[in-house]
């Protein structure tokens, strides 16, 4: 038997496919978006959104592993997040915290779907904390505000590689 063949039956994995699919098709989308009467302006925020789907395919189609759930959940609520205040009529003050606020119920949403992973509880309550007080007017200083969010994410992606 070759190292490419597979029993009958077995599915193989779809994240390679998905992701390549995910990339193209915000790209396609903005390019087409004059001849279909769009205003799509920001194929980068919805590539967010595209990526986090094909995570959420590999999850659904597979073991349904906690390893694909988290980037799912947070490609998808990062690129809602940019997205989210295009779609409404909103003051420009909106932005961060509805940003914020989408990063905090994805990591919410995996830890309903995994309890037994309890440490993304951290990093949404951390999210939740800064959205709420950015509503109030308590902004994170300004030196600090490009930083918020990558670390978030690298401490994230630190825990998934450090978890057991």
């Amino acid at each position: 038997m070759r190292a490419t063949t597979r029993p009958m039956g077995v599915r193989r994995g779809i994240l390679g496919g998905s992701i390549l699919i995910a990339v193209g098709a915000p790209f396609l989308l903005q390019a087409l978006s004059p001849y279909l009467n769009l205003n799509i302006a920001n194929a980068g925020a919805y590539l967010f959104v595209a990526l986090g789907v094909a995570f959420l395919a590999a999850w659904y189609v597979g073991t349904r592993q906690y390893v694909y759930m988290v980037p799912a959940a947070v490609l998808i609520g990062f690129g809602l997040g940019l997205v989210i205040p295009t779609w409404l009529p909103l003051p420009a003050e909106a932005a961060s915290p509805i940003f914020l606020a989408s990063l905090a119920i994805a990591l919410a949403i995996v830890f309903l779907f995994y309890t037994d992973h309890p440490g993304l509880l951290v990093p949404a309550g951390l999210l939740a904390i800064v959205a709420i007080a950015d509503i109030f007017g308590l902004h994170l200083p300004p030196e600090l505000q490009p930083f918020f969010v990558p670390i978030v994410l690298i401490a994230v992606g630190v825990y998934m590689l450090v978890e057991r």
